[in-house]
């Protein structure tokens, strides 16, 4: 009999799922309408657009968790002012950036000065799309860390059909345009969905606003802001400079092939990680002891190596088949891509139950090093990779820092364990 955490962890990956099969089903409508090389301009923009979510407070989403699961669970009003306040300064601070380097983005997504309309609709998706994106990480920060997980699983599935049912006539009808605007539509159809869809939203509002909203510095939300900011610029920084590094050295053609692998890969760990952390980080942060610690990571190990390892093997077994599904034929070419970027997807995986313990223990100056010291490896990995061995370089380069990173965090979490039984 599957056990309770078990049970909303299979719920929320079905609900992920149902989210990574609409991104899919979204990413052949752009292959199919407007070829191969408009994966590379999304993945830039993604990039792009990631780094301002994270710089606006993504990180402050663990953080509202620890708190609102643990100590704090009877001054919710507190944590979510204090949330909202750093989220408020984090969301300036975005628009500061975009607005400094628009001319930048521009060049970087190869809209000139002809694309004047495609820029308005650019700014104005990422004003939208980031307010969006700040309202409803609080929804989920409340009801995640009151351990509804049945409201987040509803919300998270809601969402992603909707997106779907929104992005795919954008993109057939307005073909490049559509597909700018697409990037913002799953921020603004989550905070919908809470809105319109989700019973509890108003108990949500209510809690907010039981007093008169105050706008503060809750110092301990700090270190999640600023682990936020440090994985902004990170891993989205160096996945643009190996697009554009793979574009002089390989093509447009075989940039554009790997970037829809390295997408597939980006799918099935964010699905996995999406569904095992909604109650994994409440456990990591109630555990006290290292045994108890030891405990959580081993369920999170056994979890992955039952459902997403078979998984990936099926993947890999039957890729011949699926790739040409999820876009053309023509991504066949790079099918000795698929091996490298599975391998890596299961070690980040693997990696994913040691280090997610930085964040629910609030080890920011490790997570700081840690994201600056593996973002470095990635990219000088890559570089040396795709100099020896071409496209692949980049793949392999994936795998290796992922290996890199497990054994480092094993041996070194390993030892923490003992810190935190004497916690």
């Amino acid at each position: 009999m599957l056990s309770r955490g078990s049970l909303y962890t299979i719920l929320n990956g079905i609900a992920q799922l149902v989210k990574a099969v609409s991104s899919l089903i979204i990413n052949k409508i752009t292959v199919v309408f407007l070829g191969p090389s408009a994966l590379l301009l999304v993945g830039n923009l993604k990039s792009v657009y990631v780094i301002l979510q994270q710089m606006s407070g993504a990180g402050i989403y663990e953080g509202a968790v620890k708190y609102i699961s643990g100590e704090y669970k009877n001054r919710i009003s507190f944590i979510l002012q204090a949330c909202m306040s750093l989220m408020l300064i984090g969301l300036t601070t975005s628009l500061l950036i975009y607005i400094l380097f628009s001319a930048q983005i521009f060049d970087l997504l190869q809209l000139d000065d002809s694309d004047h309309l495609t820029r308005l609709w650019l700014t104005g998706g990422v004003i939208v799309g980031l307010l969006c994106f700040m309202l409803y990480t609080l929804f989920q920060s409340f009801f995640h860390g009151q351990k509804e997980y049945k409201t987040v699983v509803l919300n998270s599935f809601i969402a992603s059909l909707l997106s779907l049912g929104v992005s795919i006539p954008l993109i057939y009808f307005h073909g490049i345009l559509g597909l700018i605007i697409s990037v913002f539509v799953p921020s603004i159809t989550l905070f919908i969905s809470y809105m319109l869809f989700v019973p509890n939203a108003k108990r949500f509002v209510a809690t907010l606003f039981v007093k008169p909203v105050r706008f503060f510095v809750f110092r301990p939300l700090l270190s999640y802001a600023l682990m936020s900011a440090i994985a902004a610029i990170v891993f989205p920084s160096v996945l643009i400079v190996i697009r554009v590094v793979l574009v002089q050295t390989a093509g447009v053609e075989l940039a554009s092939f790997w970037e829809g692998y390295s997408k597939f890969s980006m799918f099935i760990s964010s699905l996995a990680i999406s569904s095992i952390s909604l109650y994994y980080l409440p456990k990591l942060v109630e555990a006290k002891t290292g045994k108890e610690l030891r405990q959580v990571v081993l369920w999170g190990a056994k979890f992955l190596v039952a459902f997403a390892l078979p998984a990936l093997l099926l993947v890999y077994a039957l890729g011949d088949k699926v790739i040409p599904l999820l876009y053309t034929t023509s991504f066949l070419e790079a099918f000795y891509l698929l091996k490298w970027e599975l391998f890596g997807t299961f070690l980040k995986l693997l990696s994913f139950t040691m280090s997610f313990i930085m964040i629910a223990k609030r080890l920011t100056r490790l997570f700081i090093v840690s994201e600056l010291v593996s973002g470095l490896v990635y990219l000088t990995f890559s570089l040396l990779f795709v100099n020896i061995y071409g496209t692949v370089g980049a793949s392999i380069a994936f795998a290796a820092t992922y290996l890199l990173y497990l054994i480092w965090a094993t041996f070194y979490f390993s030892e923490r364990f003992k810190f935190f039984e004497k916690g």
